[in-house]
């Protein structure tokens, strides 16, 4: 009689920086088998693979029992969410990002016999399937699109009155909106803004435009509100939105804390207007950029050597609060390293000690919440091309791992004057 072969995991409705606990049952002793999980966004689908062979007693439990082969190797809890890759025949530089965060990835995680590449294989029969549900937007947490002067975004507010300690979340030279990390911030006990700057609405179409007064305005707005905290506000920003979050720190005193993600110690690309002055930038080189036989474009000597030219360099030495730097040593874009440690210098050089590296090796550009698969090429919807950036896939989930964590902790400590008090 055929067994009837028992999938769990557990928990089956999750955020997405938590971890899901897979187990299959009832196999025969020893039985080889591949564990596949599979997601659709919109029209772009991934999916992952590992081969595992159960133990003495049927069973595989996978936080426990090392992958044999697939898309990773070793035991790792995750490693059938980080080690997603985008599905055979797509367009190259799909990056998974949620667009609609008030729905969930729907995994679907399936258990078939044998050692199967699953990247070749198609409509290979399963033994057992379930899915599982990844939520950047938690059990009762407020989105609320924010339209106040200037200022275009998304406020995400947790559940109850609050106060709650102010986040301003910033992505980079993509442009537009992006909403999925403010809201798992918000998940997470913050008020985070998500807070589009250029190619959104009727914010200016390019980085050219923008002013360092309109995030000033942002954060005036943000600590205004009656349920967030009024002595400042945590910033995170990611490339780009890195060296404004850099810059804010500098120039306003309500800044609490803040993390920059693969950034630039210096204003990048395009000046930066602030209170009637003109803040220098490095600028754009596009005969450094290099194209590989694929046509993907390398961009990391893209930007002026912001060590011959002092003037762009953020002043960070006068920010008052913390400042976390996370690096990616494979970073294809910004030599996140190189530039961590000169801003770094910089503090030192002027007495400060209040910074933060945290520097991983074989993580790339891209550095994400926890459990997103990595995306070492992606598609630049502004410059119609693809861009590398960096980084090998278990190494990077490391970094997203424990920079997610440290991120929070850092947040919680120096922004939520309520977690202070505990």
């Amino acid at each position: 009689m055929r067994r009837l072969v028992q999938l769990m995991a557990t928990p089956a409705k999750a955020l997405v920086d938590d971890k899901v606990d897979i187990i299959v049952e009832r196999l025969a002793p020893r039985q080889p088998v591949t564990l596949h999980a599979r997601l659709v966004e919109g029209t772009a689908r991934f999916q992952s693979y590992a081969h595992y062979r159960a133990d003495d007693t049927g069973r595989v439990a996978v936080a426990k029992q090392p992958s044999l082969g697939g898309l990773y190797s070793g035991s790792d809890q995750m490693g059938l969410f980080w080690s997603m890759q985008p599905s055979p025949g797509q367009k190259p530089g799909l990056r998974l990002r949620k667009k609609d965060v008030s729905a969930p990835y729907l995994v679907d995680i399936s258990v078939h016999e044998g050692h199967v590449d699953m990247m070749v294989e198609e409509n290979i029969p399963s033994l057992v399937t379930t899915t599982v549900e990844r939520w950047y937007l938690g059990d009762g947490v407020r989105r609320i699109p924010v339209r106040e002067g200037r200022v275009r975004g998304t406020l995400f507010l947790p559940p109850g009155k609050g106060p709650f300690a102010g986040v301003i979340d910033l992505f980079g030279n993509t442009g537009g909106l992006a909403e999925y990390r403010a809201a798992l911030l918000a998940s997470r006990g913050f008020a985070a803004l998500a807070l589009a700057y250029f190619a959104y609405d009727d914010l200016p179409t390019d980085v050219f435009g923008i002013d360092l007064d309109y995030f000033e305005e942002a954060l005036d707005w943000l600590l205004r509100l009656p349920n967030v905290q009024s002595h400042g506000v945590g910033v995170v920003g990611t490339s780009k939105g890195g060296d404004i979050a850099l810059s804010m720190a500098a120039h306003m005193d309500k800044i609490s804390a803040v993390a920059v993600i693969g950034s630039f110690s210096a204003v990048s690309a395009a000046p930066l207007r602030y209170r009637g002055t003109v803040l220098p930038c490095l600028r754009l080189r596009v005969e450094e950029v290099v194209f590989t036989k694929e046509g993907f474009a390398d961009i990391r000597n893209m930007l002026e050597d912001s060590s011959k030219e002092p003037k762009a360099c953020i002043q960070v030495e006068k920010a008052g609060c913390p400042i976390m730097f996370v690096a990616g040593e494979d970073d294809l874009q910004t030599h996140a390293v190189f530039h961590a440690k000169q801003a770094i210098a910089r503090m030192e050089a002027h007495g400060k000690t209040n910074y933060t590296l945290l520097q991983y090796p074989g993580a790339g550009h891209l550095i994400e919440p926890p459990y997103t698969p990595h995306c070492g090429l992606y598609y630049h919807s502004l410059f119609k091309g693809c861009f590398l950036a960096g980084g090998e896939p278990k190494s990077h989930a490391v970094a997203q791992a424990d920079s997610w964590h440290q991120i929070l902790r850092l947040f919680r400590t120096h922004v939520d004057k309520n977690s202070a008090k505990l």
